[in-house]
This record gives C-alpha cells, structure tokens and sequence, in this order.
C-alpha cells in the first residue's frame, strides 16, 4: 500500500451528513484513521494508488494502473451466487498463477488481480471484459443462471473499496435484535475458503481476521488495445437507470458508492445539454423545469443499491442549479473525458 492515498469515511444511514473524501499522508495515518471511524462509519480507500497529489487531493492523471478490481454482488440474487464467481475465478487465477487477493466484504466480495502497469485503461476493461465472458460460459455450461455477479460498472480508477478488517454496517448477519443487529466484517479470504461453506465464511466475518492473503506470482499482461482514435467502435450505450440516457464513460464514473466531485459535475452537465440542445442561455421557467427533470433523474441513480451512498438531496440540488443556470456544457471526448481517464472505449460520441 502506498502513502499519500485517499480515504473516506460513509455512513450507512440514507440521507445522513457525508465527510468528503481526505488524504492521508503516512501508513500511521492511515492506521489512526481507521481506528477512529471503524465500527462508527464504513470505511473505504482508493482502489488504485496515485504518483501526484494537491494538498486536499489526488491527481486522476498520476493513477498507477497496475490492477483490476473486480466486485462481486448478488443484489437480489442469493449470496451463493457472487460466491459461485468468486470461486470460478480464483480458479482461473491460480490455475494461471495470476497474483491477487480475495475478500468477502460484509455484503458480498471483491478481488484485485495485479499486472505490468498498462498504458490505458482499456487494457484492463479489455481483460475485465474477457472475465464477464468466462463467466458466462462457466455458468452456461454448468446449467447456472447465465448472468454473472460480477458488477458491471467495470474498471474506474476513481473508485474506493471497504478497507480490510473493517466493519461493514450496512451488512446484517441476522444475529442479534431487530434494533442493534451483529454486522458483519470485510475479511481477507485465501484458496483454502473456496472449498469451504459460505456459513463458515460468515462465521469468519463476525469478527476481524488477521491472515496474509497474497496468491500467485505471475502479472497480468494486459491485453494489446488500439488508441481510441484508431479503434472501431468498441462500447455500446448502457441501459438507462433513469429516463435519459448516459454515455458509457459517465455511467462507468457515476454507478459507485462514492463517485467523484467532478463526476458528479459531468452527469449533471450532460443531462443539461441533451436537455437543452447545448443551448447555454435558457429562459428561467426552463431553468426550473429543467432543474426539476435533472433532479429526478440522479435520485433514480442514488436510489439504486450500493450507488452513491453519500447523496444529500440540498447539496446536490444546489450544484444542479448552478450549472443548469450557468449554461455549462458537457465536456469534450478529446479535451476532457479522454485526458481525465474517463474514457472506457470508442462510443458513438467520439466523432463529436
């Protein structure tokens, strides 16, 4: 783990006050940190570690993209399901000696495989997206439910993970009483677990575990990408949460516990241009209107599980109407989205 990285601490009750996102400039910090709001808030880091940072924050451009993560959740599907994934595929890395770690973490698991550091995101997405294909063959061909757990909004370097041997509070283990239920733990896994039942898996979550996780020793060599002004379109419009639809790269940085201030600013400057036509002065009744519509369409968003955990209807009200009235438009493909790491593959915008 490298220092500086960033940290934040959520709670678990819907529309209560939310901490920003914080640096934390040393492994002691970092400990202190913890210890203060585990058990109290749900505790998460960054997924990938950072070259550069501000003194508040850290330089999207500078990520070290040496890794996957990979999410997996049942939603509302039984647990077993996101634990039939999470065997298969440590199966497959074992069997290719890929380094990674495995966690249950409290409601579901998640893993990170390690590789060479790529030089675009779209190498790792590309791996990703051969997973979701094995996946599907693996459950195809054992008569399972086709859909794999694994969350489909894929690779995003702005996303946090539950910190290890952390209390998650959203989780219930069905132990204590209806006021003051027994959550469960995030907690290391190893391949010896795969073969043993999830109650015992459970078992272990009711409290800390404190064993080394570390599998494998061969990286990942991601796989070879074209750029993006040389490739074919490659990513189709995913499926609307709301009633107007969104562009992958938005939808990939917005469909997570956490998304990032600028995230946020983008959805919202997005839903306004495909209301407005680009058009950046707009009468004030349109204003509202407008204002209204947006609204509607991020509460659909933060309604949706595990999805923006810290939204606060007033505060986000309040950037909605600033950028609506101030005419902002949605940013640019090569500018902006591109630059940033946004981007997750050539879709029908590019050739705006």
């Amino acid at each position: 783990m490298k220092f500086p990285r960033e940290v934040w601490a959520g709670s678990h009750i819907k529309n209560a006050p939310q901490f920003k996102r914080l640096i934390v400039r040393s492994k002691d910090e970092y400990v202190n940190w913890v210890k203060m709001y585990n058990t109290r808030m749900n505790c998460y880091t960054s997924v990938y570690d950072f070259d550069k940072f501000h003194i508040n924050s850290k330089v999207d451009s500078s990520v070290v993209l040496d890794r996957a993560f990979l999410d997996f959740d049942s939603h509302d599907r039984p647990l077993e399901e996101s634990f039939l994934d999470v065997k298969e595929t440590a199966r497959y890395f074992y069997e290719n000696d890929y380094v990674f770690k495995m966690y249950f973490s409290g409601k579901g698991f998640h893993m990170f495989v390690y590789g060479d550091v790529a030089n675009d995101i779209r190498q790792i997405q590309s791996f990703y997206q051969h997973l979701v294909n094995h996946l599907i063959d693996y459950r195809k061909n054992n008569n399972h439910d086709e859909r794999p757990t694994l969350d489909s909004s894929g690779i995003q370097t702005n996303r946090l993970r539950r910190i290890p041997n952390t209390m998650n509070l959203s989780s219930d283990s069905k132990l204590g009483d209806e006021q003051n239920p027994i959550p469960f733990y995030c907690i290391p896994l190893v391949m010896s677990d795969m073969i043993r039942d999830l109650g015992a898996i459970l078992y272990d979550a009711l409290s800390p575990r404190g064993i080394k996780n570390n599998i494998g020793n061969t990286l990942v060599k991601w796989p070879v990408v074209t750029t993006v002004e040389a490739a074919d379109v490659e990513v189709e419009i995913p499926k609307s949460v709301g009633k107007i639809p969104l562009l992958p790269c938005i939808h990939n940085a917005i469909m997570v516990e956490n998304p990032s201030h600028e995230a946020r600013v983008y959805l919202i400057q997005w839903y306004r241009d495909i209301l407005t036509m680009g058009e950046r002065i707009i009468p004030f009744e349109k204003q509202k209107e407008i204002t209204q519509i947006i609204m509607g369409e991020i509460e659909s968003i933060a309604e949706q599980d595990s999805v923006w955990l810290d939204w606060d209807k007033y505060t986000t009200l309040k950037y909605v109407r600033g950028i609506v009235n101030g005419g902002y438009n949605a940013p640019g493909c090569k500018t902006k989205l591109i630059p940033q790491g946004y981007c997750i593959g050539k879709c029908w915008r590019y050739a705006e």
